[in-house]
């Protein structure tokens, strides 16, 4: 988790992000370090090398800005708006980083009686499992009492 990053793992970052969403603050969409993946590759590295070292101010990355979206068409009380917030795309791009490395490890060291909030684990599986249960003791119960 502490090794330094790769140009490898940012990239893969980048990529895996939707094309489809909207800027941040700072007014660039995933699209543009997509698009521009070879001309600031070499300028994202320093950013990563800094946040390492324990001298990146995230402060600067980290803010967003809060957008009501209306609901409806004639949207006139606040009940009648949803709230987003725009985060900079270059902190999404770390926390995707981060996110992968905890991925890659996550499986392994929690429980596999975790099962919500993993990738191949589902939180229905638990009352999947205990409605099978509660019927296959209510179905020997019904056989104990015709014996």
């Amino acid at each position: 988790m502490v090794a330094e990053f790769t140009k490898e793992e940012i990239r893969g970052a980048i990529f895996q992000m939707n094309h489809k969403t909207v800027p941040g603050p700072d007014g660039f969409p995933p699209e543009f370090y997509q698009v521009f993946w070879n001309v600031i590759k070499d300028d994202l590295m320093p950013l990563f090398i800094d946040f390492n070292k324990g001298e990146l101010p995230l402060h600067s990355l980290n803010f967003g800005t809060i957008i009501l979206i209306p609901k409806s068409k004639e949207a006139k009380q606040i009940q009648q708006y949803r709230p987003i917030c725009l985060l900079n795309v270059s902190f999404k791009i770390f926390t995707k980083v981060a996110t992968n490395r905890i991925v890659k490890i996550a499986q392994h060291i929690i429980k596999p009686s975790q099962i919500a909030f993993l990738s191949g684990r589902n939180i229905m599986e638990d009352a999947v499992i205990l409605h099978e249960t509660l019927h296959e003791l209510h179905k020997r119960k019904q056989n104990r009492n015709y014996l």
